[in-house]
């Protein structure tokens, strides 16, 4: 069984190597390398059966390293390395994985005993979840807390700072459409209406972006990908 650890942190591979070392009884080869794009490089040559990815890496994302990763290779069980619980990564990695697809998400707090549990269960085609995201990923399933892909395209428009009338324009909606959509997702994430009489004294849109933030849904990087993207749909 041949591994594949892709980190941008020597100190990080390392410790990840020396802890799988032995751990299955039929372990081949442990494979390293630095960012995405070596992940997917090596993926293709050597053909893991298991491959650790950080989720944050210079040139390509482990996401998207994930992403292309599966396509070429939909039974390698992917376990992504993060140190962060944000809900963005866990939305990003629910449209990766194929719906048969195995894979892991383990914070690098986790315990040595954590992570050897993971690799097993994902080796015997089962998902691993760290205990420290079960809440995020309750509350991604949830129909009352859970953004449509809808909803979650009008968070990042008026997190880019677009008005009703350009978020209408670039998606081909009436600007109606696009305040039903923005009603809904201020009322799933708690933010009251303009006719509540309770904290009136919030904007709508800072309010979403403040709680979509605490709440991890939207960062730097993800915002940077949807303006390039919406760009070049109207290039």
């Amino acid at each position: 069984m041949t591994i594949l650890i892709v980190d941008d942190e020597e100190r990080d591979r390392t410790w990840l190597k020396n802890l799988l070392v032995g751990q299955f009884a039929d372990q081949g080869p442990i494979v390293e390398g630095q960012d995405g794009l070596a992940a997917v490089e090596l993926a293709q040559k050597h053909k893991p059966e298991i491959a650790f990815l950080d989720i944050k890496m210079p040139n390509l994302s482990g996401i998207k390293a994930a992403e292309q990763i599966l396509k070429a290779l939909p039974n390698t069980g992917v376990i992504m390395l993060s140190n962060f619980s944000d809900e963005v990564y866990v939305r990003q990695l629910w449209k990766v994985v194929p719906p048969n697809g195995v894979f892991g998400y383990v914070l690098k707090s986790a315990s040595d005993e954590q992570v050897i549990e993971a690799a097993r269960a994902v080796y015997s085609g089962d998902c691993w979840i760290h205990p420290g995201i079960a809440r995020v990923i309750q509350r991604t399933q949830n129909r009352a807390t859970s953004l449509t892909a809808a909803e979650y395209e009008a968070l990042v428009c008026i997190s880019l700072g677009m008005t009703d009338h350009a978020i209408a324009k670039k998606l081909y909606l009436t600007e109606k459409a696009v305040q039903s959509r923005l009603k809904s997702l201020y009322s799933k994430l708690g933010i009251p209406g303009r006719s509540d009489s309770q904290e009136t004294e919030f904007n709508q849109r800072c309010r979403a972006m403040y709680v979509a933030t605490r709440r991890g849904l939207i960062n730097q990087s993800e915002l940077d990908d949807w303006e390039n993207k919406l760009q070049e749909a109207t290039k």
